[in-house]
């Protein structure tokens, strides 16, 4: 076995966004099956570089939430999320230099706040045991610049996980994915995702300034292979297999039995993850068309965001957890979703599906490449729906093809990873 090394992980932290928290567990989870000593990085307070009079108005919109009924309010962010990734904001973010809050956290009512503050629902407490309770992680929040060179110099390593974490229009852009904060200290990426066609120019040279430190880099599109290759003037960038791959099927199955169901499982249903706003309509659509084609009735949907959106007039189950989504997932009869993580569960254990794309493919910031992509490796465009255009998307999934390849792709990424690692 290779040297244990100290690894810090760099992705986005575990929130209820399932594909996020459950691509963070199993990058964790395969670092520590390989012996070494592996720590979460995040912060949770990275500040946007804006403009003093666009803080004010923040300001006062944060007020005006607090003090507008909740009918008003929802309606507003309904609003603002239908606008879709075409009117998102391109944000750059400062590292955090909380320095009162660093003193804050040392006080022995803290953590009971902290945890106060995290738990708002069922869902979120389930997402705070898994994150915090389980030892799924080992958590090490970074308040201040000084703690950030105290971190470098107890590293032997930095891995920048999966999801689009050098996406800049998904949260903005963060110099924390870049490891901006240790150019000295060996960092690798393995799945890191950009999920666009190209930098905003504005940030190019930055990123290319920041990404050649990396010794090593795996993406988790095709198209971002080519993008940073010609980004970097380099011919290494890898294409690997999202983290929640290299789990077997029998680890995930072991996972889920620590879920919680509040509710009687149908024998039949169909399991139903749509986390976009833009195609509500069609994702209530494509539910009735699966419940014709199929015959089955029950439904249940998954709601990660705490909105009351139910399909095909079955159950909305706003309480699961990370355990909760893979154990419904796993024994569901048919997967509707635009969701990437849904689709590599669904592939995982050999699922029929249909997907629908979140965005409009001209949207500024659109998202819809990396499932152009995930979709097409495999033979798989047909399982996108697409309203009016054909009832391909019926046919079912021969997993007999498909599941050698995704096989192959996993091998070659493990090896990949342990190479990162070692040389």
């Amino acid at each position: 076995m290779a040297d244990k090394k100290r690894i810090k992980m760099i992705t986005f932290a575990p929130h209820p966004n399932f594909g996020t928290c459950l691509q963070s567990y199993a990058l964790c989870y395969i670092l520590r099956q390989m012996g070494h000593d592996v720590e979460f990085i995040y912060n949770c307070r990275e500040n946007p570089v804006i403009p003093i009079h666009q803080r004010f108005i923040r300001w006062v919109k944060s007020l005006l939430i607090l003090y507008l009924p909740k009918t008003i309010v929802k309606k507003y962010k309904d609003a603002k999320k239908r606008k879709g990734i075409g009117g998102s904001r391109l944000y750059v973010l400062n590292l955090p230099n909380h320095k009162l809050l660093q003193l804050l956290s040392r006080l022995p009512f803290y953590n009971s706040l902290w945890k106060r503050h995290k738990c708002i629902n069922l869902q979120r407490e389930k997402v705070f045991k898994f994150t915090y309770e389980d030892d799924n992680f080992n958590m090490r929040r970074i308040y201040t610049h000084r703690q950030y060179e105290e971190l470098a110099a107890d590293t032997d390593l930095f891995i920048t996980g999966s999801d689009q974490i050098w996406n800049p229009y998904c949260g903005g852009f963060n110099p924390m994915m870049f490891v901006e904060f240790a150019p000295s200290v060996k960092r690798i990426a393995y799945s890191s995702s950009v999920a666009q066609a190209s930098f905003p120019p504005s940030l190019e040279e930055r990123i290319k300034t920041d990404l050649q430190r990396f010794s090593h880099i795996g993406v988790r599109e095709k198209n971002s292979v080519s993008l940073l290759n010609n980004l970097l003037d380099r011919n290494d960038v890898r294409l690997v297999v999202d983290p929640t791959y290299l789990l077997t099927r029998e680890q995930w199955s072991e996972f889920s039995k620590r879920a919680k169901i509040e509710f009687e499982i149908p024998e039949r249903y169909i399991f139903c993850y749509f986390i976009g706003i833009q195609h509500i309509p069609i994702y209530h659509q494509i539910v009735e068309a699966v419940k014709e084609l199929t015959g089955i009735t029950d439904v249940i949907t998954l709601e990660c965001y705490n909105r009351d959106v139910n399909f095909g007039n079955g159950r909305l189950y706003k309480d699961a957890g990370p355990y909760e989504w893979v154990y419904l997932l796993e024994r569901s009869s048919y997967v509707c979703m635009d969701s990437f993580h849904a689709v590599a569960f669904a592939l995982k254990f050999e699922k029929d599906f249909v997907h629908c794309m979140k965005n409009n493919d001209a949207d500024t910031g659109s998202q819809n490449s990396r499932m152009y992509d995930i979709l097409s490796r495999y033979g798989l465009l047909y399982k996108n729906y697409v309203p009016g255009n054909s009832d391909e998307w019926k046919q079912s999934v021969n997993y007999s093809q498909v599941t050698p390849l995704v096989n192959n792709e996993i091998k070659d990424s493990l090896e990949f990873l342990k190479s990162e690692i070692e040389s």
